[in-house]
């Protein structure tokens, strides 16, 4: 999953173990007020996040083609439909036998096909693979767990980094963003390396199990986000820079577009041994400290007071931010603050929704 921080003194390196804090619980509280910074900026003060519900270790959300319900991924191992408010009383689906949700693995992502018949989840397997899979959804948002059947099976040489996302293009091929294997600093050097799979986005066609490299140079790209033919990519950092890169033009992408990891940690050489003559940056970096240390992607709004913009969270400061969609330089606008361990930021239905991994669903409303 994501790679989240302990920072010790004097900058030693951080510990991959993203589980929830010891006492953490869902918060009591029903609404979060937007930060009063900025100068009274109305997109700050016109917004909330209000609590919608609560399940075990929420890590992201889907919707499928005419179903109102949101469903959202617990990496126990669980889905649960949410609709109208209420989430149901037993989870739709269930392979929390099949995974071990502890760490950076488990249930991790969840799309449906274009017209809603089918699920894909993203799951770590009992041997730490990185498992892609199908399954039949009925028209009242029941899983056939019968006929789950496996499309892509990645080993992975450690047990962090194992990204976890998924989405669907119109086409219906899927895109699998794949941290770069775990460890630290890219020992096996993996990331750009157009042998492997770790480290890359994959265009997975699950009519025949074909695969194709459509992005390299990525570390763990926790979340993404598929919006207007962009594919937005919260990768989380090493020692130093958080990023969030845009791969343009994703349906006539056929060469691999290089992101730069390890070759670039953010804008900065971080592996000499690491060539990235093509190296495109991240659309915004943020260095560790008091904002953060741990990226939470990250979604597009299509509503509201911040329409058109892209937010993003960090797991380790519970910040949440946005920034403009359309600029070349964008600069991130705070809207929340202590939010307790954001593990992901997620548009489903047209609802933005921010995902506490100690329990609580939060919408963003106004």
């Amino acid at each position: 999953m994501l790679l989240i921080g302990t920072l010790a003194a004097c900058g030693a390196q951080r510990v991959d173990a993203p589980s929830p804090r010891v006492g953490d619980e869902p918060t009591n509280d029903e609404s979060i007020p937007a930060e009063q910074s900025g100068g009274g900026n109305p997109r700050t003060s016109a917004i909330a996040l209000a609590k919608a519900a609560s399940i075990d270790q929420p890590v992201d959300a889907a919707s499928r083609a005419g179903d109102a319900a949101v469903y959202f991924v617990s990496r126990a191992g669980t889905i649960h439909r949410f609709l109208d408010g209420v989430l149901g009383s037993m989870p739709v689906l269930d392979i929390s036998d099949l995974t071990d949700g502890d760490g950076e693995r488990g249930l991790l992502g969840l799309a449906f096909s274009p017209d809603g018949s089918t699920a894909y989840v993203n799951y770590t397997n009992s041997d730490g693979d990185t498992t892609v899979a199908s399954l039949s959804v009925d028209g009242e948002g029941r899983f056939d767990r019968d006929s789950l059947r496996t499309l892509l099976l990645v080993p992975q040489p450690y047990r962090n980094h194992n990204a976890g996302d998924i989405v669907v293009e119109q086409t219906g091929t899927l895109l699998v963003p794949m941290g770069d294997g775990g460890s630290a600093d890219d020992p096996q050097r993996l990331a750009l390396d157009g042998a492997s799979l770790l480290g890359k986005v994959v265009r997975l066609d699950p009519r025949d199990g074909t695969t194709s490299i459509i992005a390299k140079g990525l570390r763990n790209p926790w979340r993404v986000d598929l919006f207007e033919d962009r594919l937005w990519l919260a990768d989380v950092g090493q020692n130093e820079w958080e990023e969030v890169s845009v791969l343009n033009d994703v349906s006539r992408t056929t060469t691999p577009v290089d992101f730069g990891w390890s070759a670039y940690e953010g804008n900065v050489r971080f592996n000499d041994d690491q060539s990235s003559p093509d190296h495109t940056p991240p659309v915004v970096v943020y260095r560790h400290g008091d904002d953060g240390c741990s990226v939470s992607g990250g979604a597009v709004a299509t509503t509201g007071a911040l329409a058109g913009r892209y937010l993003f969270a960090d797991y380790c400061s519970g910040r949440v931010w946005s920034i403009a969609t359309d600029e070349p330089n964008p600069t991130m606008q705070l809207h929340f603050a202590d939010v307790d361990s954001p593990s992901a930021v997620v548009r489903a239905n047209d609802a933005i929704f921010v995902l506490s991994l100690s329990g609580t669903i939060w919408r963003l409303d106004g």
